[in-house]
């Protein structure tokens, strides 16, 4: 894991110089919640954030975010800076990691105060470690898009053309990785007699290795666009692979997990727009953040929404207040309960 090293402290200044910085199914309680806040006054009418000049409610708060090149980290870049300059720390930091189960590790191990999960991560995570069962969801913070890519001469059509085929399933314990699995096992792929062969490889090194040919097909999983596939795309001719068939299976499988989306055409240099697989990105927190944190936190989310927007967005997946609450079944934190209570009535 690597951290950034341009962690936030002070007041930063207008929203240029943090640019500098940084290098459905609900219960019927939450349903309630969101009625609530669907029918809400817009969020200009929500009380000012504490001023940088009053202090801070925590000294540090760091963030697992994602890799280098990835919206996520991005995204946690910016947050970290806005986490410092409405005075909820006196320093903050966006660390770089490989995949959510890593963020998660740091999260309950006391590394990191906040980290960034995709829900079906979470839920596997939360199965797996029983102990750790009380790790808190703050809000869904960006949707994220599952992309299944090819060489447009590779002849791969579909999920029926992948027997025989090398795959890049993503980094160990990855958000990708999980998804993947899911797709390859319903898909009946796992136990095919000429089963894909599967390579763990993050972001750089899968798309290396499938701008080399060393793979057939490459998983991978993030918010729109993932800027070092527009950059592979600029100088490789690649498809994006519709697996939307599986989504019946998947959500029989995995209910309140799993939503069609949209990745639209020259989202990536000379790429056609397909139907894709989409999944929450939920901003977690340590059952033991101080409730008064978490209620600053998500206040921010849902106050500074348009400020938290990272550059490279194609700007059609971004966090709002009204999608804020949906985590995807994962419970909220009580300080982010709070919040929304207050904010919404």
């Amino acid at each position: 894991m690597g951290q950034d090293l341009r962690s936030s402290s002070g007041c930063p200044g207008p929203r240029q110089d943090r640019r500098e910085l940084m290098a459905e199914r609900y219960s019927p309680e939450r349903r309630t919640l969101l009625k609530a806040l669907l029918a809400a006054p817009a969020v200009a009418m929500l009380p000012a954030l504490n001023a940088c000049s009053q202090r801070a409610d925590q000294p540090r708060l760091d963030i697992a975010s994602g890799e280098e090149g990835g919206m996520y980290f991005e995204f946690a870049q910016l947050l970290s800076a806005a986490l410092v300059e409405n005075g909820i720390a006196d320093t903050s930091a966006a660390f770089k990691t490989e995949a959510s189960a890593q963020n998660l590790d740091l999260l309950v191990q006391g590394r990191a105060h906040l980290a960034l999960a995709l829900a079906d991560t979470v839920a596997v995570f939360r199965a797996n470690n029983a102990k750790q069962a009380g790790i808190t969801a703050l809000g869904r913070v960006y949707q994220n898009y599952f992309h299944c890519i090819v060489k447009a001469n590779s002849g791969i059509q579909n999920l029926r053309d992948f027997p025989g085929r090398t795959i890049g399933t993503g980094a160990a314990g990855s958000g990708t990785w999980v998804t993947g699995q899911r797709i390859l096992q319903v898909a009946g792929l796992k136990k095919h007699r000429q089963a894909p062969v599967e390579r763990m490889l993050g972001y750089a090194s899968g798309l290396e290795a499938l701008g080399q040919g060393d793979i057939d097909v490459l998983f991978l999983f993030g918010g729109m666009p993932v800027r070092p596939l527009a950059d592979l795309a600029r100088g490789e001719n690649l498809r994006l692979l519709d697996v939307t068939e599986v989504l019946p299976n998947l959500r029989d499988a995995y209910p309140g997990l799993y939503d069609r989306v949209v990745i639209p055409g020259n989202t990536y240099p000379g790429i056609t727009g397909v139907d894709a697989i989409g999944v929450s990105n939920l901003l977690m927190a340590r059952p033991d953040l101080p409730g008064k944190t978490a209620t600053a936190i998500v206040k921010l989310l849902a106050a500074k929404a348009h400020q938290l927007v990272p550059e490279s967005s194609a700007g059609i997946q971004h966090l709002t207040p009204e999608t804020l609450i949906s985590t995807a079944g994962q419970p909220l934190h009580p300080g982010a309960r709070d919040a929304y209570l207050e904010l919404h009535g």
